[in-house]
């Protein structure tokens, strides 16, 4: 297991130290750990994806997590998910294909303004899918 170290904020910018721990292959089992949370643990097919699941739980009780992963400019690829497990996104920018100097790792920090929910991510991804046509 990797353990990496994070902070989740909730919306009125209180910061929390969170540790998460994980196997990378297939599945990929993510356990955090955080004062206010407790213990929780994911399980599926990429990193992303799993890290997804918590931020969705993050998000119900009002916290978003500060890292890459969560950024609103930030989306994996099918290859970066099939083949790296989900452990890097790129940063998009808009009418721009990325590129692979546009890689980052998901669980580096990231700003309280550049990270959102993982739907408003998801439609971001889609509007950036669209401006490179």
């Amino acid at each position: 297991m990797k353990s990496i170290h994070v902070e989740i904020t909730s919306l009125s910018g209180e910061r929390e130290p969170c540790e998460i721990e994980f196997t990378q292959g297939v599945p990929v089992t993510m356990t955090i750990q955080n004062t206010r949370f407790g213990e929780l643990s994911f399980t599926d097919s990429n990193l992303f994806v799993a890290l997804s699941s918590f931020r969705r739980l993050l998000e119900q009780e009002g916290y978003l997590l500060l890292c890459n992963g969560a950024r609103k400019d930030a989306y994996p690829s099918r290859m970066t998910l099939q083949m790296g497990g989900g452990r890097k996104v790129y940063l998009l920018r808009s009418g721009k294909q990325a590129k692979r100097e546009d890689m980052v790792d998901i669980f580096d920090a990231a700003t309280i303004e550049q990270v959102c929910g993982v739907d408003e991510q998801r439609v971001a991804y889609e509007e950036w899918v669209r401006s490179l046509k």
